[in-house]
């Protein structure tokens, strides 16, 4: 037999079929959200790499405390590569009673070595796309450094013991690093100007870096050479740039990818139900051609280039929807991606159309190998094959390859383990609790009446189909909960991290004796959740009475001085902010130990969680901390997780206020200030110059924003899932239509009236659903907090009130499924029924 003309014959007659149609649309929604999802991440991956060394200034950069060695310049000249060094540091600039803390770039020769430093000689006035390093005596100003010192392009400013004039507004910067959170305005100046002003002296705070660009295979090789010459400095590369956008991407990626995963998910439980009802309506037909001499692997192969003709444009149509709606992603999230993307890769297409393979014959072709034992004498009984072991490995193989796929469009394997293993989890629970739940009315059976026994005798006698009915049902409940229920919670969580009264002001360097003064005047301004807190600046200098090293290093050789090969911005070089308080920050989570009491005396400290990993410190240690000549040592008595994400002061050191004596602090207050209310900040400024006020109004507005666009992006591919979901149900109240009109009919001839069969239908979907709700309202919760724990880092408790509801819409949907289905059993003839049966 002509196997593909057989094939084509069969689809065409049979494409308009509801499991065909299934498949179809199944296969449609995971090969377009699997493409959506993939192209808009490697669109933005790629405009990332793109660009990151126009970012970061360079193709390559040593960084550290101390000015990189003349020697690292030299080779890399020897080798043909340019080279520019940056001198950078935090300053508070003065302009008569104004005051304003920038960021001091002093740069060189050469700079910017990639992209172009853009300036404008007045506002509005023509763009200098490519200015290059100011001349000495001059300097580049961001206009937020201009309009908080009242000044304009063209005025001198007060810099050091002299003066610079400000030749230029900047308009964009090469290596500003593309940080959504960049408080301090730059001031772009000579480097000359700053070499004479005695602040790049020894011991100074100050970075240095020394950047090189070149040829890619020029600049790996000049890295080799670095790696072992850069003792106590680090290496920049593209992978430090833009770290602000990449993690507010990569956590949209993670909303995005729970939607794309649940949708990959349901489309393949979608396929194997309707697929195994696709081979069900098909026994009688492959026992004729067994009878007529047809061999098993040709029927098979028949059968399988059906599903094969129809996945091509079920494919064709994904990929193209996939498309569309990643456009459509683009255009929601704005400006959180870059605004010049690349054409997209070929390969997320490729995935998406591979992850419509594996849903086909993954899903789809494990209940065709069933077909294969069809005995011919099927025509005259109602004998089929048991599910064979090789069906079982294909739907291990199909969901093991699906994680695999899935993993790598989204990027995250970490929420991909959580949400699939918490699905097969339930499917497996759903499994057993069916069987033994239907095993044991099996024993009730006999003692129930009227519509009760004849609606749960029907789940008795097919109980595999049952089962699978069973974990289809929960499956597709629980997604659904978990998109339309904690995938908004998780949102909502995430929002709550920036409330409105968020602070959006800071004061820094308050004088102890300016306390009142200042807690006063700003109170007066609107701003009642102001408070003050101490901050002082040490260095670390022991943990245990050892020099401080991080755990992810390894001690130096014995030959080398004590902490020569230790040295390093993150260890005892590098200078400490810490604090003290007599009650437990906000925003904090204690994680060990105990906090101190208010009236406690002793010598005690607390640490965040992050720092504690770093330096590999725990309860019981015992750290001293360096200030001016002063040196003291506290014993470690809690460590606690700290939400850097509330923009309120977060410290990785806590100390016992009644153990710090005398110790040289500032004070900081972080408020939130009413609309319209600034104004008063300038004044107070005025008043007491040494104060030097931060606005992150512009921030936070920022940052909520994001939030808002990745909401708007999540609920745009949760339309694919809750469309899969929505397949999942189909298919599974289809599972059983066929024997149901079977059975109808049967008890119709003998006299069953259209009452009780509406009543016994009506117990069989509504037992289903109470069970599948139930499964499922438990699954989505703990599935919910898992994921929120572990994987979004948010305290998500489980949201009871939408659960249940769900849970209850689920079973309203089972009943109406079993009532509409049971109108169109009980308007078809018995006889017309038991013939299509």
């Amino acid at each position: 037999m002509n196997l593909l003309r057989h094939a084509w014959r069969a689809l065409r007659r049979e494409a308009l079929a509801g499991d065909l149609l299934t498949v179809f649309a199944a296969l449609v929604l995971g090969v377009a959200v699997m493409t959506a999802v993939g192209t808009l991440v490697n669109r933005v991956n790629l405009a990332l790499t793109g660009s990151a060394a126009e970012m970061l200034g360079g193709d390559l950069g040593v960084a550290g405390r101390d000015d990189p060695p003349a020697a690292f310049a030299d080779e890399a000249q020897r080798r043909g590569l340019a080279h520019t060094r940056l001198a950078s540091f935090g300053s508070v600039l003065f302009q008569g009673d104004a005051s304003q803390m920038a960021s001091i770039k002093a740069v060189e020769a050469g700079y910017p070595l990639r992209g172009a430093l853009r300036v404008r000689a007045t506002p509005g006035g023509a763009l200098i796309a490519d200015a290059g390093m100011p001349a000495k005596g001059q300097a580049y100003a961001d206009p937020r450094l201009l309009q908080a010192l009242g000044l304009k392009a063209g005025d001198d400013l007060e810099f050091g013991a002299g003066t610079l004039r400000i030749a230029g507004i900047i308009e964009s910067e090469p290596d500003a690093g593309g940080d959504l959170l960049t408080l301090s305005p730059t001031l772009l100046v000579n480097r000359a100007d700053v070499e004479g002003t005695g602040l790049l002296g020894p011991g100074s705070r100050i970075n240095y870096r020394l950047m090189f660009a070149g040829p890619a295979t020029d600049i790996a090789a000049f890295r080799q050479w670095l790696l072992p010459q850069v003792k106590g400095m680090r290496l920049l590369s593209v992978n430090d740039t833009q770290r602000g956008v990449r993690q507010a991407f990569d956590l949209a990626g993670r909303f995005l990818g729970l939607s794309a995963l649940l949708a990959v998910l349901l489309a393949g439980v979608a396929t194997a139900l309707a697929a195994n009802r696709f081979a069900l309506r098909r026994i009688d037909q492959v026992a004729i051609l067994r009878c007529l001499g047809a061999r098993q692997r040709d029927i098979l192969a028949g059968l399988a280039l059906q599903l094969l003709m129809l996945a091509v444009p079920a494919c064709a149509i994904g990929i193209g929807l996939g498309m569309a709606a990643q456009e459509g992603l683009v255009q929601v999230l704005g400006s959180l991606v870059p605004q010049r993307l690349p054409l997209p890769e070929a390969m997320p297409a490729l995935t998406g159309a591979g992850i419509g393979l594996l849903l086909l014959f993954g899903f789809g072709l494990p209940p065709l190998l069933r077909l294969r034992g069809v005995p011919p004498m099927r025509v005259l009984n109602r004998s089929f094959a048991a599910l064979p072991p090789a069906s079982l490995l294909a739907y291990v193989a199909a969901l093991a390859a699906s994680l695999v796929l899935a993993v790598q469009v989204t990027g995250d394997l970490k929420l991909a383990l959580w949400v699939l293993g918490g699905l097969a989890g339930l499917a497996v629970a759903a499994g057993v609790v069916g069987f033994l739940l239907l095993q044991l009315l099996r024993g009730l059976q006999h003692r129930l009446h009227g519509n009760w026994r004849l609606g749960l005798a029907a789940l008795t006698r097919r109980r595999m189909l049952a089962v699978m009915q069973l974990v289809g049902l929960s499956l597709s409940l629980c997604a659904l909960l978990l998109l339309a229920v904690i995938g908004p919670g998780l949102l909502q969580q995430w929002r709550e991290r920036l409330p409105a009264d968020t602070p959006n002001y800071f004061l820094i360097n308050i004088q102890p004796e300016q306390r009142v003064s200042v807690l006063a005047a700003l109170q007066g301004l609107g701003a009642d959740d102001a408070s003050i807190e101490p901050m002082a600046t040490g260095r670390l200098i022991a943990i245990n009475g050892k020099p401080p090293l991080r755990v992810d290093r390894t001690p130096t050789d014995d030959s080398q001085p004590q902490g020569e090969g230790q040295r390093d911005d993150d260890d005892e070089n590098r200078p400490l902010n810490f604090s003290w308080r007599s009650t437990f920050p906000p925003a904090n989570t204690l994680v060990n130990g105990t906090f101190w009491k208010p009236d406690s005396t002793a010598a005690e400290a607390s640490v965040e969680i992050g720092w504690a990993k770093r330096y590999g410190v725990y309860p019981g240690d015992r750290i001293t901390i360096a200030v001016g000549e002063q040196e003291r040592e506290f014993s470690v008595t809690s460590v606690r997780k700290a939400d850097w994400n509330t923009f309120r002061p977060n410290f990785f050191v806590l100390l016992n206020p009644n153990a710090v004596g005398d110790t040289p602090h500032n004070l900081l207050s972080a408020f939130h200030l009413p609309a319209g209310q600034a104004a008063g900040l300038g004044a107070l400024v005025r008043a007491q110059p040494n104060l030097s006020l931060l606005d992150v109004d512009a921030v936070i507005s920022q940052v909520r924003d994001v939030m808002e666009r990745v909401a708007q992006a999540v609920q745009l591919v949760m339309v694919f899932s809750l469309l899969a979901g929505v397949l999942v149900l189909l298919a599974a109240l289809q599972a059983t239509a066929g024997e149901r009109r079977y059975d109808s009919a049967v008890l119709r001839t003998l006299g069953a009236t259209r009452r009780q069969l509406r009543g016994a239908v009506l117990v069989e979907f509504g037992a289903l659903g109470a069970l599948a709700a139930l499964l499922a309202v438990g699954a989505a919760a703990v599935i919910g907090v898992a994921v929120s724990q572990k994987v979004f880092e948010l305290p998500l408790l489980p949201p009871w009130p939408g659960l249940l509801l769900g849970g209850l819409l689920g079973i309203a949907l089972s009943l109406l499924a079993g009532w509409l289905g049971t109108r169109r059993i009980l308007h078809t003839p018995p006889a017309l029924a038991l013939r299509e049966a």
